[in-house]
């Protein structure tokens, strides 16, 4: 059996890495195209590993013809658990699965161990494998965590010929190892959902908040091409005719964009506009609507730079404090954002929604007694606000 394994990897073993590296660089595409953020390794089971597979399986259950399915192996890795789930069902859709393997569910509930999920993927080519190998490439899908037990696991238990300590204490101390990574896994993921959660939040706030300000200036680019406001400090030189046409036009293409969340292009006429050095109230409004843009593609920094911009532009513009504040308290700057809620409400102080965003972030950080005073105020103000009723009455004694 020997003597035919070497002569398959002096036959083809060149053919086996080429088919293989094709596999590599589509799956490679398909992530990319899904935007995983995964890396994906590939590696062609060396001779000496697949003999001495080969003997061990043998000897320990008596087929003279065992069939292993890692001779072509892909490995894919990702940050989060959720991921390794997307990518199971990315190459469910893209490939001709044989067999999925999980290898938690073999374990115990007193167990830790080496954990990942195990994809066979078919070989539709007619290519010469080994007798004892399946015509498959196999397909780990793992977490960051999961791959560095697994590298280390291998080092010291798999290519150890003792195969695995005897010492009770060693034992221990590598459950011990798993059991913390297992729980950094499942606590990244509870981080990563927060987020999700935040983010959400976040997107659902700027919609309720960009209606309203679409509203406003979209009279402003009627066909009749009505002025844009003029600006609102001294010294400003006046933009020409044909300067302030190009400026609406490309306003108003941006504006449609963003309505039919196309923010990529949003952006794009957004800069436009701003290329063509409108004055400074004009300015402000585009870097709102930018900014705005920019959130909605989770680019926080450039988004928090426009609303910085657009209220520098014109400081009576409240809502790109509004803006602000959200991208802070997203970013996790408590206090900078309650800064630009406040300021915004002393411009406008009948904001309804203003004084309900601050109250949240102050039942964050539990300033209550804050957080109650701006609830009330919201109900002043909305006494249907129906949120703000039922978080006063949470987080009353």
């Amino acid at each position: 059996m020997m003597h035919d394994i070497s002569l398959a990897y002096s036959k083809s073993g060149t053919l086996w890495k080429r088919h293989l590296s094709s596999h590599h660089a589509q799956i490679e595409t398909l992530l990319d195209n899904r935007q995983l953020h995964g890396s994906v390794k590939m590696r062609v089971k060396d001779l000496e590993s697949l003999s001495e597979k080969c003997s061990f399986l043998t000897r320990s259950t008596g087929d003279l013809h065992p069939q292993i399915g890692d001779l072509l192996g892909l490995r894919i890795v990702v940050p989060f658990q959720e991921e390794v789930e997307q990518v199971i069902e990315l190459l469910r859709a893209h490939f001709n699965i044989e067999a999925i393997e999980r290898k938690s569910e073999k374990l115990s509930f007193r167990e830790f161990a080496y954990d990942a999920v195990h994809v066979e993927i078919p070989l539709e080519e007619d290519i010469d494998l080994p007798q004892c190998c399946k015509k498959v490439i196999e397909v780990q899908v793992r977490t960051t965590l999961q791959d560095a037990w697994a590298d280390v696991e291998h080092e010291l238990i798999y290519k150890n010929h003792f195969r695995f300590p005897r010492s009770d204490a060693l034992r221990k101390k590598l459950a011990a190892v798993n059991a913390s990574l297992s729980l950094a896994d499942i606590i990244f993921q509870e981080i990563r959902d927060s987020q999700k959660d935040m983010a959400k939040w976040g997107q659902e706030r700027f919609q309720a908040l960009l209606h309203p300000s679409i509203e406003r200036i979209e009279p402003l680019l009627s066909v009749e091409m009505v002025p844009l406001p003029q600006a609102t400090l001294p010294g400003i030189e006046e933009v020409g005719d044909s300067n302030r046409a190009e400026i609406e036009h490309n306003l108003m293409l941006g504006l449609k964009a963003h309505k039919v969340f196309d923010y990529a292009t949003a952006v794009e006429f957004y800069t436009k506009a701003l290329a063509c050095d409108p004055e400074l109230a004009a300015r402000s409004i585009v870097f709102s609507h930018r900014g705005m843009a920019y959130f909605s593609l989770e680019q926080e920094s450039l988004a928090l730079s426009d609303f910085n911009r657009s209220f520098q532009c014109d400081t009576h513009n409240y809502r790109a404090l509004n803006y602000r504040a959200m991208v802070l308290r997203r970013m996790g700057y408590v206090e900078p954002a309650l800064e630009s809620f406040t300021l915004s409400l002393e411009l406008a102080p009948q904001q309804v929604d203003v004084y309900f965003l601050r109250a949240q972030t102050l039942v964050e950080i539990e300033e209550l007694v804050r957080a109650k005073a701006d609830l009330r105020r919201t109900l002043e103000l909305e006494p249907t606000h129906k949120e703000a009723y039922a978080l006063l009455q949470k987080i009353k004694p």
